[in-house]
């Protein structure tokens, strides 16, 4: 197997060649079953802490809003630790602390608030560790791979987004103390599947001793710092698509309060279903789809931004007209929802990597986590605020200016990206297909190019 040396001393594929069945099937496991273990416990934690364990709805509060912060925003935090253990013996490390806390946390102690907190937090650290770390791993494939290998990680997150939940509910009302406990059970399994991820256990000497020096993952001493500071691209294309965040929130975090009594549980029920089993079904193809888009020789990027918000606009007006329009038109809109969130979703994560310049790549997912997460949060606080005030419930109402100033930017985030992706400065990186394109005629360049250097040695097969 062909293969070009990393500034951080490891190895990177440079084959080109596919995914390992084996490789895949570890990522998709673990990432699946971490996903449910969490999503088991998240919805149900404040109610399960009110009734099982007496904290006072406030308090409940409190441990929830830490979890949720600790795994948005805590990748970042640990990032000079990814460094230092590597990839995959950070993702292993992210799950067993997982399992670690979720399993105190079903343990039947009684502890004040403050305790639940710490426990909550910890998990969310946890799991923010494995995903930051799994989410490199990915990056480091070789470039016309990576947008396959997020098309996977993606999948699986809904397919355990939509099994943890279940699975809560019936722990719920069949056994209340077992439900952190089956979330430490699904950790534990995701750990299983870690020793089949690619790469060493142990991350290279160079990258450690880059991490010692200032948080890098490679190059030479004294470049550490840099490793932490964010060019212009990698700021501009992080928070552009912020856009499309804040109308994912709409749908995902606002909805339910939004519809209220339009429709009954149940059949919101079946709408958020309906999504993952499409993201489970479709995502394999319509990355295929993406991958040929992006090998055209101009505004491939561009032209799959563009149309994957255009849709979430549409989407996203659809699903303003909710309360009146009646099930099927929530389901038609739920269903153009996903066909744009099937491409955007793996898209952003694998430009991340194309777009990171000098960043690690650990510190590139880490910080749009936090940026992302941020925008998100944001989009939920300001639709709920505004659809849960008394009113009119018409398409014209201040309830449903969430739906069309969210439809506005992801229309505006569209023409950016657009433009973005026709617009070629010296600061804007080459795109993977392009990369290796150029790379056939110059392999000494590719060899020494920054922008295909990892945090460690990842094999395109293991």
């Amino acid at each position: 197997m062909k293969r070009s040396r990393t500034a951080a001393g490891g190895e990177v594929a440079g084959d080109g060649g596919p995914l390992s069945a084996r490789q895949l099937t570890a990522l998709v496991v673990a990432r699946a079953t971490s996903c449910a273990g969490f999503f088991a416990v998240l919805p149900y934690l404040g109610l399960w802490l009110v009734d099982s364990r007496g904290l006072t709805g406030a308090d409940a509060g409190l441990v929830v809003g830490a979890a949720i912060l600790a795994n948005r925003a805590g990748g970042v935090l640990l990032v000079p630790l990814i460094h230092r253990l590597g990839l995959k013996a950070s993702v292993g490390a992210g799950y067993l602390g997982a399992a670690v806390a979720f399993a105190v946390l079903g343990a039947g102690l009684r502890l004040p608030a403050y305790g639940w907190l710490v426990l909550a937090a910890l998990a969310g650290l946890s799991l923010a560790m494995a995903t930051t770390a799994m989410k490199a791993q990915v990056a480091a494939f070789p470039p016309d791979q990576r947008l396959r290998g997020f098309s996977y990680l993606n999948m699986a997150v809904n397919a355990g987004s939509a099994v943890g939940p279940v699975i809560g509910g019936a722990l719920l009302e069949w056994h209340a103390g077992w439900l952190p406990l089956a979330a430490a059970v699904l950790d534990l399994v995701a750990l299983a599947a870690v020793p089949a991820l690619p790469g060493a256990w142990r991350a290279s000497e160079p990258a450690r001793q880059a991490a010692a020096d200032g948080g890098g993952d490679g190059g030479e001493k004294g470049q550490g710092r840099a490793r932490w500071l964010p060019q212009r691209p990698f700021v501009a294309f992080s928070l552009l698509v912020c856009g499309t965040w804040v109308a994912y929130a709409q749908v995902f975090d606002v909805l339910p309060a939004y519809l209220g009594d339009a429709i009954s549980t149940r059949d919101l029920g079946l709408v958020f279903t309906l999504n993952a089993v499409l993201v489970v079904a479709l995502q394999v193809p319509v990355s295929a789809l993406s991958r040929r888009v992006l090998s055209r020789p101009h505004a491939g990027f561009g032209l799959l931004c563009t149309a994957a918000n255009v849709i979430l606009a549409a989407a996203v007006l659809l699903f303003a007209f909710g309360r009146t329009g009646g099930l099927g038109l929530i389901l038609a809109a739920m269903v153009l929802f996903t066909l744009s969130e099937l491409v955007w979703s793996p898209l952003y994560d694998a430009q991340v990597s194309e777009r990171r310049g000098k960043l690690s790549t650990t510190a590139a997912y880490a910080l749009a986590g936090v940026a992302w997460g941020a925008a998100e949060s944001a989009g939920a606080w300001l639709g709920t605020l505004l659809v849960v005030r008394p009113g009119e419930a018409g398409v014209l109402s201040p309830a449903a200016a969430p739906y069309w100033g969210a439809a506005a930017l992801a229309l505006l985030t569209g023409l950016a990206m657009s433009w973005s992706g026709r617009r070629r400065t010296p600061d804007t990186p080459l795109s993977g297909h392009e990369r290796n394109s150029r790379s056939h005629d110059n392999s000494h360049s590719h060899e020494n190019s920054h922008d295909d250097s990892h945090d460690v040695d990842m094999p395109a097969r293991p």
